[in-house]
């Protein structure tokens, strides 16, 4: 008598398993995060069936389903097939953080859609300790002891509390002023979103300079300055601008020195509630960083209704961070598109909701993850993830940490990219350099690091009160120079000094 992988004590919950190819069944159930390719130690999906009526109709591959037939679990390769019968199907994605001896259990009890992540650690803690018991820990608990995931402190709530008073007290003022200004700005019902101090002017300036060498519009792109200043500069280069000044009226002017520090954790707060004011008006929006330059169009992207993704209400560009605190999506915040709905109108609410987190974690990227991680389960919120294997969304992952051969490809126009976003850069002042090495630095040096009035004034422009900034400030071509020989660049850096100190030359 044959005997079959699962016993009857099982019968209520397991009956039969097999592999499908991975490739093959990701692509067929795309669920939004980014998902590796097929290796050799990762090329099947191991799929069990709760009921033998799940299984497939051909009464020739249900006994290999049921039994061992020698040569290991049997390999479904239609997955069309494979899932014919399947009402309902639940997805897990696994991986061992940390290379520990990991092991997986599957009970059958009331349902839950969340892992519960056990360690073995000290009671009040600590680093993975073999001889201790295993222990009920958070996902973010790593084997060397630290966790990832902290909970707010007293002062990061009460900190958010007067953030919220003031949001609170000033919103329906807030409201009237913002809706004539983002119905003018709306096309196709998709509002552009940015935000900037005058500490990130230059690269916001870069953004419309570059726009504009090719020959693409920002008529439909809404700046929120956080201060007067940048409100001045960006109406000079023809944007359409709301200061927020009861919101914003208290956030530094000056750039960040670092990720994490006080100037970008303030930055994070504008990011939260440009996009969920603007969404909650009840516009598409793209929402992207300054330190982003264009190729095309992007809305072309996402307006194409041929586009394989089109069903989903969010995309995000690939962080290319793939590590737990940003697991499962490794979604970057710094450039993303939003379709208006209540589950991205409830998501935008959470998150303005969420800043005593934000302040703890100094990270608005993180805080974004885990509500779309849960709302994803909980109310059937479809983010897509752009593979950082796309070649359409580059950003600081390539420039930084991926093989030369496709930033070769991208300098010298051999492929063809819809944006790049200099993140994972660690200041300004480098994501000026990379630019200017990458040929999209269109910005002329006597407008960098200046007031409008400044640069109106050292230009003699007479129509002082409606001078624009485009002709004195954008460049018809790239301004390239070198600064790095191990960084990407438009033209060869061989006679400078890498950035890291022993790295070969790019070339």
């Amino acid at each position: 008598k044959e005997v079959p992988y699962f016993p009857s004590t099982t019968s209520s919950f397991l009956n039969g398993m097999a592999l499908l190819p991975k490739d093959d069944f990701t692509q067929k159930f795309d669920y939004g995060p980014p998902m590796s390719k097929a290796s050799p130690t990762n090329s099947h999906v191991l799929f069990m069936y709760n009921t033998h009526k799940a299984y497939p109709s051909s009464s020739d591959q249900q006994p290999s389903i049921e039994h061992p037939q020698g040569s290991g679990v049997t390999i479904l390769d239609d997955v069309e097939k494979a899932t014919e019968n399947c009402d309902t199907m639940n997805v897990v994605q696994l991986n061992n953080p940390g290379n520990t001896r990991q092991c997986f259990a599957i009970v059958g009890n009331y349902e839950s859609y969340h892992i519960q992540r056990w360690m073995r650690v000290p009671l009040e803690g600590g680093k993975l300790d073999s001889a201790q018991p295993l222990r009920a820990v958070g996902r973010g608990h790593q084997s060397n002891g630290i966790n990832q995931f902290l909970p707010p402190l007293e002062r990061d709530i009460q900190k958010h509390w007067d953030v919220l008073r003031t949001y609170f007290e000033s919103l329906d003022e807030v409201l009237s002023e913002l809706k004539p200004i983002a119905k003018k700005v709306a096309k196709d019902n998709t509002i552009i979103v940015m935000t900037c101090n005058m500490g990130q002017s230059e690269l916001l300036m870069n953004f419309i300079c570059n726009a504009k060498a090719k020959g693409m519009s920002t008529e439909n792109v809404l700046v929120f300055p956080t201060d007067k200043e940048t409100k001045v500069l960006a109406e000079g280069l023809g944007l359409a601008t709301f200061y927020d000044e009861k919101n914003f009226g208290e956030m530094p002017s000056s750039e960040a020195k670092h990720y994490g520090d006080r100037a970008f954790v303030a930055m994070m707060f504008a990011k939260v509630v440009c996009v969920q004011l603007i969404n909650h008006l009840g516009y598409d929006l793209l929402f992207q960083d300054v330190d982003v330059v264009w190729y095309t169009n992007p809305l072309e992207y996402f307006h194409d209704t041929n586009n394989p993704h089109k069903d989903f209400d969010m995309y995000f560009q690939d962080d290319g961070a793939h590590s737990t605190r940003y697991a499962p999506l490794s979604a970057n915040s710094g450039f993303y598109y939003v379709r208006n709905n209540p589950r991205t109108k409830y998501l935008f609410t959470s998150l303005l909701y969420a800043g005593d987190q934000i302040l703890r974690s100094h990270s608005h990227q993180e805080a974004l993850v885990q509500l779309m991680n849960e709302y994803s389960s909980l109310f059937g919120l479809r983010v897509k993830v752009l593979s950082r294997d796309m070649i359409e969304f580059p950003g600081g992952w390539h420039f930084h940490k991926k093989n030369k051969e496709f930033m070769m490809k991208v300098v010298k126009e051999e492929v063809s990219p819809v944006i790049f976003h200099m993140s994972w850069t660690k200041n300004k002042d480098n994501k000026i350099k990379f630019f200017q090495q990458m040929g999209q630095w269109y910005v002329n040096d006597m407008c960098i690091a200046h007031t409008r009035d400044d640069i109106v004034g050292n230009h003699g422009i007479a129509d002082h009160d409606n001078a624009s900034l485009i002709e004195p400030c954008c460049l018809s071509e790239p301004n390239i120079i070198c600064h790095y020989r191990d960084k990407p660049s438009k033209i060869p850096c061989r006679d400078v000094d890498p950035i890291d100190k022993g790295r070969p030359s790019f070339w």
